[in-house]
């Protein structure tokens, strides 16, 4: 398996804790010159708008998005430090090489006891048991 550099492992524990936050930012990381609003990111990444503004809202506080008002709160990748920048520039290289590590990062492993229950309903052939 992979390993994940330290910095880049740093950056996702930090800025990109839930399955969510880490669609909207690569999707923001991909589509750099655009701005996004709530409504728009929930249909591209398909999840709720609930969901969608609380994540572009945590990234804009983290100086990880540049905030535009116009009808509605638009977002748009633009760190606001070079440090910043660096940072998700690593994370992006990462990412486009070895994504799975990364998901791996912000997506916990199921809880044995979750794992055990759905074992139970596993179905199996007479020789297996």
């Amino acid at each position: 398996m992979e390993s994940v550099p330290a910095p880049v492992e740093q950056f996702t524990r930090t800025y990109l804790r839930s399955v969510e936050g880490l669609l909207v930012f690569v999707t923001c990381l991909d589509h750099r010159e655009r701005w996004w609003d709530a409504a728009t990111m929930a249909r591209e990444v398909r999840i709720p708008e609930s969901a969608a503004h609380k994540t572009l809202e945590r990234l804009a506080r983290a100086n990880l998005l540049d905030i535009r008002v116009t009808g509605a709160v638009r977002y748009q990748f633009k760190p606001g430090t070079p440090d910043l920048e660096s940072q998700a520039g690593m994370f992006a290289a990462a990412y486009r090489r070895h994504p799975v590590p990364i998901v791996r990062l912000v997506v916990p492993s199921l809880p044995r006891s979750l794992r055990d229950f759905a074992e139970a309903f596993r179905i199996r052939r007479d020789d297996d048991r």
